[in-house]
């Protein structure tokens, strides 16, 4: 009795297992055709397990260690990125200069005094050089020392002036005492130009305003004619 149960359920488990293959294949082909729709032409799971071994593709080591460097080097490139943006953006800070440090340190101090010190250099230097006293309008002509007649080359001071037309590093003007007194050291300005001399000679017809003054040679008498300027008196 035992056994024919056996035998019917293993009958029926026998018949269960043919009709439950068949479905499940069925099923399984349904559902891969349905897949290969959707995805277009990918390949699906069943159909790259037949393919030859070149057509697999499997990610190597290689593939995997070059995406990584990859990530790495874009992650540090980026961070470099927002590092300089940082600096270019970055607002300039000025530090803050502390109270006590002005009121108790010597730089300030020195600093004030330097000021001082160059307004007193300054005033000295501005008493040294000594304002022009008189402006006049002059007419200005030229002579030599050396000439034919009533020329010594010695200057109403005694000054030797036939090697030179300097002395004491100022041009030598003669004038009429009364108006320019001798060894007054003027400034000449004649047609924009000025210069220093000195006054240390006089001459006969060197009347009021009348200067000459002390050149070289003949032809720069000539040539330098007669003109018009102004005398101003420093000393």
């Amino acid at each position: 009795m035992n056994k024919n149960k056996i035998k019917t359920h293993i009958s029926r488990s026998v018949y269960g297992m043919m009709i439950l293959i068949p479905l499940t294949t069925f099923s399984y082909i349904s559902y891969e055709q349905n897949l290969h729709k959707t995805e277009g032409n990918e390949d699906s799971i069943k159909e790259s397990f037949y393919k030859k071994p070149r057509q697999i593709r499997i990610p190597s080591s290689e593939n995997i260690v070059l995406r990584l460097f990859k990530k790495a080097q874009t992650n540090k490139e980026q961070q470099l990125k927002r590092h300089t943006e940082k600096i270019i953006s970055a607002k300039l800070i000025k530090p803050k200069q502390s109270k006590k440090r002005h009121r108790k340190g010597g730089e300030t101090v020195k600093h004030k005094l330097f000021k001082n010190k160059n307004k007193i250099y300054k005033h000295k230097k501005e008493n040294k050089t000594p304002a022009a006293k008189k402006t006049i309008q002059v007419k200005l002509s030229a002579y030599i020392a050396h000439c034919q007649e009533g020329c010594t080359g010695t200057t109403r001071t005694g000054v030797d002036v036939t090697r030179s037309i300097y002395y004491k590093g100022y041009r030598v003007i003669a004038t009429d005492p009364s108006v320019i007194p001798l060894n007054s050291i003027v400034e000449v300005r004649i047609g924009g130009k000025t210069f220093k001399a000195i006054a240390i000679d006089t001459g006969g017809a060197i009347v009021g305003n009348k200067v000459d003054l002390l050149v070289a040679t003949e032809r720069d008498a000539i040539n330098f004619g007669k003109q018009s300027g102004t005398i101003s008196i420093i000393s």
